[in-house]
Parts: C-alpha cells; structure tokens; sequence
C-alpha cells in the first residue's frame, strides 16, 4: 500500500469516527426547534439525544468485538451503511416516534464505527506509529464532541433542523467509498468459536440499565421505581457478566485485560474527559442562553475554542507523551481541567466573554493532553487487542459523560432550585418595602409566585411568565384607584407636595370665587354693572374648576409615576438578586465538577508503566 493509499485510508476512516462522535452533541442546540415542529413536550423531545448516547455507551464495546471477530472492515462498512442510512430516515422523520426510533439505529450505528477507527488506522500505519495515530484520532474525536453544539448551530442558523442529520448523509458515502477500496481487511486473529452470547445480552442490559438511570434519573426522579430498578438491575447484570466471563472459554469481553493497569486507569482517565466536556457544552450553554439569553449561535460560538485548543493541544500531548510517558501529561491534563472548572465558577453575568473564551481555552489544553490517554491504553496492548482496548476506553468516555450529565445537571437543578427559592424570598422583601398600590402589590406577588412556582431550568416556561409579568404589570398599573403618595425624600415626593400645596389653594381661591359668584347673583338685579361682574365671576369660577381638575389630574399623574419608578427600582433589585443567586448556582456546579476531577486526578499516575521521575 502507497502512502498516498495510506493517507487516503485514513482520512475515510477519520471521518467516519468524527461523525459517529459529532452526533453525541450536535442534536442537542436543535432540540427546541425539533420539539416546536413537532408539537412535543421537551421530556419527549430530550430522547432524540438521549437514544444515541444510549446506543454508543451500550454497544462499543460488542461491536469492537464483533469487529475483531469477523473483519473490521466488513463490520466498519456495515456500521457505516447504519449510520448514514438512518441519518437519512432521521432527515426525513415525519413524526417524533419515528426519529427517535431512527436515531436508535443510528446510534447503533456510530458505536459499530467509533470504537475500530484506533485499530483500522495501527493496520493501515502499523503499531510503531500508534502514538501519532492515536493523537490523530483523539484529536478528531475531541474536535467533534466539543464541536457539535458550534456546528449545529451554524446549521440552524442557516438551514433548518434535519440537516443536523442531513450532513452526514454525504460524509457517510464519501467515508464508505475511500474505505471499500483502500482499506485492507484486518482481524484479531487469536478469537475463535462464536461471539458470547449470554455475555453479550448481560453487558447490554448492564450497560443500558446504568446508562437509562444516569441519563433519566433527574426527569423521572432519582428514587422512582423505574431509575432505582435499572441501575441496580444494571449493576446486578454487570456483576453477572463478570461472572460469566471469567467461566467461558471464549468471553465476549477478556477480563485479563484489565490486568494491563494501564488500560484500566488510561480507561477512567478518558472516562474524566467524557465527565469534564459536559461543563463548557452543556452547563456553560445553559447559562449562555437561559441566563444571559444568548442566541444558540452565539453560544456555540463562544464555545468553540474548546474544540480549536483541542485541536492543537492533542498533538502536542501525544509529542510530550512520546518523550516523558503518560503518566505527567494525563496528569496535568487533569490538574489543568481541573483548575479551569475553578475558573468557570468565577463567571457572572457580567463577565466579558473574552475572559470566558480564555477559561474555555485552558479546558482546552486540559482536555487534549488528558486525551492522551486515549493512546496509553492501548500501547502495552498486543496489536490484536488493539480493537477491543480502543471498545473499552472510548465506552468509558461514553459513560462518563452520561454520569456528568447524571451529576452536574443534577447538582445545577438543585442549585438553580434553591436559587428560585432565595430569589423568590427576596423579590417579596424588596416588592414589600416599595410603596405601591393595593391592587399592584396584589399583581405582583401573584406573578412572582406563578413565576417561581416551576423547579429547575425550565428556560421557554420562565421566558413566558416573565412576559405574562411584565404584560400584567403595566395593566394594573394603569388603575387610579388607592394610588400611594411618593415615597417620602424623593424629588417626586417634594414636587407632589408643593403640587398639593397648590390644589389646596387653588381650591380655596375656587370656593371663594364661588361665594362671590352667589352674592353677586343676588346684587345683579340691582345693578348693570354688578351683572356684568357676575358674569365674569363665572367665567373665573370654570376656570377654576379646569384649573382644580387638571391639578388633581398632575396629582394621580405623579403618583403613577412614583409607583412606576418604584416598580422600576423593585426589578432592577429582583434582577441583580437574580444575577447573583443564578450565577452561583452555576459556580456551585462547576466546583462539584472541579472537586471531582481533583480527586481522582491521581489516577493518572497508573496510565504508564513508566515511573514519574
């Protein structure tokens, strides 16, 4: 095989893994427009993500296997003709069931491709260029997983939401074509006898019971029957297969692997990226577009860097990893993931997004460099073993992203929960201490309660009732009735006191003109002239009267005023109570995450055989 063959080789197969990676994230920005389309709940709609985390976590590791039983390439073409087949169906899914149903597949699909990329590419290269090919493929991996909600986005900007499935419909023929007629055949050729088949049916309801718990726990409740059931029936089942799998003669999954400790501790390590990129793509995105009510684009937008560091960051991962083993640069990888989580809990409402962008960047190199456990785990592996190592370590980044999202979305739903209540108690303090009207005092605290009344970070619910409280608001402050006087000390205050002062007066001076108007009814019969001065007192005494009635009017005038200026005061206090209370809540959040990672960082220290010198 001709270099150019080679290189050819590997860009096929490099694209198949980008996409299988990419579809993880990528659907996530266009849910609302999904869930809007079809007229569905969010809960429904959350699935069209969730099927495809569910299929790659629980099915990597039997289709690596599959793979290297009876020919990667025959198996790669085969998830390929899935993947792209039913990223076509999704395209054109004319109803909610029906995508959800496809995405299934398609997932099934990218868990048959992602895992045999590492393996294709050391037979294409062989093994003593493992480490630039692993840094390639960890590179690509990490570019599609952090660059899903970025390139999604520019897709529903532009475009609508199926051809988030779409685009792969064209990546797919061009990976299929260049690997049918570049790519060699390869398998493990130490297997023998027939796939597992008790193991295989154990390790998937194992891994899809613990999967469906951790992805679903915080919509149906952490001890509702059905989550508590699947993850001790997951780890029930789990447990048996280990059983299993020590007693057979051929295992679906060979547990003496595990005895290369370097497979096991490179495996949590990539395990910990998987957990750590749901801060900058799911965390940070909420807080981008619920709080600071960003567009999706320019959300993705901001993010993006982490795929652009990643991009740069692998490589020189894998150099330094080359020259000083794993076992330094996963562990500053981690301690530098770490360390940039702390940075995230420093954000706040009005922090510059460049200061953002460059907390993202340190992710960035965190991540690559961690990544580079990617090729640890499989180097003191025999080359045949090369396909069923790479299964291993890229499920383990599967599940830690399903448990990052179990724990960090969970920890952010509690934290913006006890937010609402805080902020929710405050808004009523500061609504109280304003001097309002009756039936104001009465809309607010109305709205204010049906504006908390929700738990979570239910983003198209709150935008509505914040509508709805403005909307009833401005109505109720229209009403004349039992208005407040200004607050006292205010220039409002002294101005409707002299304005008072005035009516007072004015009203005198009418009651007075209205006296003389009646003498001078009395006298006019007596005298010409005195007639024509009670006509003119008449005249005076209307006068008067618009004069009065205009007065009472600037009165009720600067008495909505002052109620509106208190109003206005009230909600820009509720506001920075709001910011405050909801950005802490997100910092609370990245702190479990750094505090995580931080502890088990050590771990790293076993991903080489190599001491630490």
């Amino acid at each position: 095989m001709s270099k150019a063959t080679k290189i050819i080789s590997f860009i096929g197969i490099t694209i198949a893994m980008f996409m299988g990676t990419l579809d993880s994230t990528i659907v996530n920005i266009a849910l609302p427009q999904i869930m809007t389309h079809f007229d569905a709940s969010l809960t429904d709609t959350s699935w069209v993500a969730t099927i495809y985390t569910l299929a790659l976590a629980v099915f990597m590791i039997t289709g690596s296997k599959i793979a290297d039983r009876y020919g990667r390439k025959k198996i790669m073409l085969l998830g390929l003709a899935l993947f792209g087949g039913f990223s076509a169906a999704c395209m054109l899914a004319t109803s909610l069931p029906e995508l959800i149903a496809f995405r299934f597949f398609q997932g099934l699909g990218g868990a048959i491709i992602t895992p045999i990329v590492l393996p294709m590419g050391i037979e294409i290269f062989g093994k003593a260029q493992m480490s630039k090919i692993a840094s390639v493929v960890g590179a690509v991996t990490a570019l599609a997983a952090a660059g899903g909600p970025p390139i999604g986005g520019v897709i529903i900007k532009y475009a609508s939401w199926r051809w988030v499935f779409g685009i792969n419909v064209p990546l797919t023929i061009a990976a299929f074509l260049i690997i049918a007629m570049g790519v060699r055949e390869s398998y493990d050729e130490s297997l023998a006898g027939r796939i597992d088949l008790p193991g295989t049916i154990l390790l998937t309801l194992g891994l899809g019971g613990l999967t469906f718990g951790l992805l679903e726990g915080r919509q149906y409740g952490w001890q509702s029957g059905i989550i508590l059931g699947t993850l001790i029936g997951g780890v029930l089942a789990i447990g048996l297969f280990i059983f299993i799998e020590s007693k057979v003669k051929h295992p679906l999954l060979e547990l003496d692997l595990f005895r290369e400790k370097t497979l096991t501790a490179s495996s949590l390590v990539y395990f910990l990226t998987g957990f750590t990129l749901v801060s900058p793509t799911l965390i940070l995105n909420y807080f981008l577009q619920d709080v600071l009510n960003d567009t999706a684009l320019h959300a993705a937008l901001i993010i993006v860097p982490v795929s652009l560091t990643i991009m740069v960051a692998m490589p020189l991962g894998t150099k330094l990893f080359d020259q000083v083993g794993a076992v330094p640069v996963t562990l500053i990888g981690l301690l530098v993931m770490a360390a940039s989580l702390l940075l995230l809990s420093f954000i706040t409402t009005t922090t510059p997004k460049a200061v953002i962008i460059t907390f993202l960047v340190i992710h960035g190199v965190g991540f690559g460099f961690s990544s580079v456990s990617l090729v640890a785990s499989v180097k003191h592996l025999p080359k045949n073993k090369s396909g069923i190592g790479s299964g291993i370590v890229n499920a383990a980044r599967q599940i830690g992203t399903c448990l990052g999202i179990a724990i960090l979305v969970t920890v952010l739903d509690n934290n913006v929960n006890t937010a609402k209540q805080h902020i929710h108690q405050d808004a009523i303090q500061i609504v109280d201490r304003q001097q309002l009207s009756p039936k104001v005092n009465k809309v607010v605290h109305q709205q204010l309660n049906s504006l908390f009344s929700t738990t979570g970070s239910a983003k198209l619910t709150t935008k509505n009732k914040q509508t709805n409280l403005r909307r009833a608001l401005k109505q109720a402050a229209k009403s004349q009735v039992d208005l407040p006087q200004p607050q006292k000390g205010t220039d409002l205050y002294q101005v409707y006191q002299a304005q008072k002062k005035l009516a007072l007066a004015t009203d005198n001076l009418k009651a007075g003109n209205q006296q003389l108007a009646l003498t001078l009814t009395k006298l006019e019969n007596q005298n010409t002239a005195i007639s024509k001065l009670s006509v003119a007192s008449q005249k005076i005494n209307l006068g008067n009267q618009k004069i009065s009635q205009g007065q009472k009017k600037l009165l009720v005038g600067l008495k909505q005023l002052a109620q509106k200026e208190a109003l206005t005061t009230a909600l820009r206090k509720i506001k920075h109570t709001k910011n405050q209370q909801i950005s802490q809540a997100f910092s609370h959040t990245y702190l479990v995450g750094a505090v995580i990672v931080l502890i088990l960082s050590p771990i790293a220290l076993l991903t080489d055989r190599k001491p630490l010198t």
